[in-house]
């Protein structure tokens, strides 16, 4: 993260297009949104999935059109380029873009110019444009996804957000600040706090969709701890399904079961129902365990 925070300082001033590439819901809008606000651009931060059109509307989407540019176009459409003014555009999922439509953004790219479908006139580009991708460009590039020739032009000039795998020190910061959205977001009142045995226990946690899946879990620990009376997320308000790589194994090795529990036990505050739940086996199992534990210990 040093590393994408350092490469988007640099690149922030620029009105070169920038590429984000990381996998689904690992923050590039956020941070598309942060190198525009290091960039002191005059205009506002927009963005657009372009992989969300089909390919016959894509140009209308990105360019507009004039009136009577074909059938149903019986007046102007300001396309999203012209939207954005002197601010920040981003194109996020362009892996899913048709390569056609590639070729095309990638002349308004190089030459800084457009035209609206339709017609003749040529408009210059203000906005400065920003890729987003779900994997690197030149990997798409060889799956046939992504343009060679925006990918020689423009993939040096490339960012890797890192999964949230590979960033485990953050999830706390992240966790607390998607606590901080949930109000706004539920449009319900709910707990201000997350316990120090909660943070432990979602940063032990596997999250597939990276952030995104990590501010949907504090969402739903918020709404479980207000349903409850809570006043703090605590384990015990965290979804059932959540992942942690622990492992109990009932004819498993003695010494790696009982660090299991022992862990269990830790990211959960000492609460054995949590910490049974993770561990994927009964309270009673458990209770076994610990008093198994306790026994050697004597």
């Amino acid at each position: 993260m040093i590393e994408a925070v350092s490469r988007a300082h640099a690149f922030a001033p620029a009105a070169t297009p920038v590429v984000l590439h990381g996998e689904s819901g690992t923050g590039k809008t956020f941070f598309a949104q942060y190198i525009h606000d290091v960039s002191q651009r005059s205009g506002g931060f927009h963005a657009f999935s372009v992989g969300t059109v089909a390919p016959q509307l894509a140009l209308d989407e990105l360019f507009g059109h004039v009136q009577g540019a074909y059938t149903d176009a019986r007046k102007m459409r300001t396309g999203r380029i012209a939207m954005a003014g002197g601010g920040t555009l981003l194109l996020d999922d362009v892996q899913n873009l048709d390569l056609g439509v590639q070729k095309q953004l990638l002349q308004v790219l190089d030459r800084g110019t457009y035209s609206p479908v339709g017609s003749d006139r040529v408009l210059a580009v203000a906005c400065r444009i920003i890729l987003a991708m779900t994997e690197e460009p030149g990997a798409l590039m060889k799956k046939g996804l992504l343009l060679k020739d925006l990918r020689y032009r423009f993939g040096a000039c490339a960012i890797r957000i890192p999964p949230l795998r590979e960033r485990r020190a953050e999830i706390p910061v992240l966790a607390l600040r998607a606590l901080q959205r949930c109000p706004e977001d539920t449009k319900v009142d709910g707990p201000t706090r997350i316990s120090e045995s909660t943070l432990a226990l979602l940063s032990e946690a596997e999250y597939e969709g990276n952030v995104r899946e990590l501010a949907g879990v504090v969402e739903y620990a918020y709404l479980m701890a207000r349903a409850s009376g809570a006043g703090e997320i605590g384990p015990e308000h965290v979804p059932e399904g959540l992942t942690v790589s622990l492992r109990y194994q009932r004819w498993g090795e003695p010494v790696a079961n009982r660090v299991a529990v022992e862990r269990a036990l830790q990211l959960t505050g000492g609460n054995v129902k949590a910490a049974a739940r993770l561990l994927g086996i009964s309270r009673t199992t458990l209770s076994a365990a610990r008093k198994s534990m306790r026994d050697d210990c004597l």
